[in-house]
């Protein structure tokens, strides 16, 4: 396990693995904005970069509490014109989610503070970044309780005794 901080985040966790996963990347976030990341030495906004990856057959899940941000869902909605991207990505509304929890191909996870936003995760100067901590973990073993946790939520666990179900959008089960 190692600590990253700030513009860690991005230089340690963004950059080197969510950038190259491989099979799937799980994402729990409060906050879902449209974000750059750089990737092949040109920046993309985080929906172009899954849409890539999602082309390499990389699947997404996304557990988010608040509805994503305008230039997040119009980017979104002009690359999913036929189907494609939101065949390899799944959205959870989930308006208690408030973990942050990222998890690129069940071996490495990012577990913190950072949301998916460009203060959080991408590419902003270090005057424009949250302050943020996160711990990178490597390895199935140390990422394992992240992956059940997320799918506890996935799956709906909780939603069977939530007391805000009289407000969620769309109940996992």
């Amino acid at each position: 396990m190692k600590l990253l901080r700030n513009r860690e985040i991005y230089d340690q966790f963004t950059e080197t693995h969510l950038t190259t996963a491989r099979r799937y990347v799980w994402i729990a976030t409060a906050n879902v904005k449209g974000t750059n990341i750089r990737y092949k030495g040109r920046f993309l906004s985080i929906v172009d970069l899954m849409a890539t990856l999602v082309n390499r057959g990389v699947a997404f899940r996304i557990i988010h509490s608040e509805i994503p941000s305008k230039p997040f869902r119009e980017r979104y909605d002009q690359l999913d014109s036929k189907g494609q991207l939101s065949a390899g990505i799944e959205f959870l509304h989930c308006v208690r989610m408030h973990a942050k929890i990222f998890i690129v191909d069940g071996d490495k996870a990012l577990v913190g503070s950072a949301n998916l936003t460009g203060a959080g995760i991408g590419a902003k100067a270090g005057a424009n970044r949250n302050f943020e901590l996160a711990f990178l973990l490597e390895g199935e073993q140390e990422v394992l309780p992240f992956l059940n946790y997320f799918d506890y939520i996935w799956m709906g666990e909780p939603c069977r005794t939530c007391g805000r179900r009289d407000i969620c959008p769309a109940p996992a089960a």
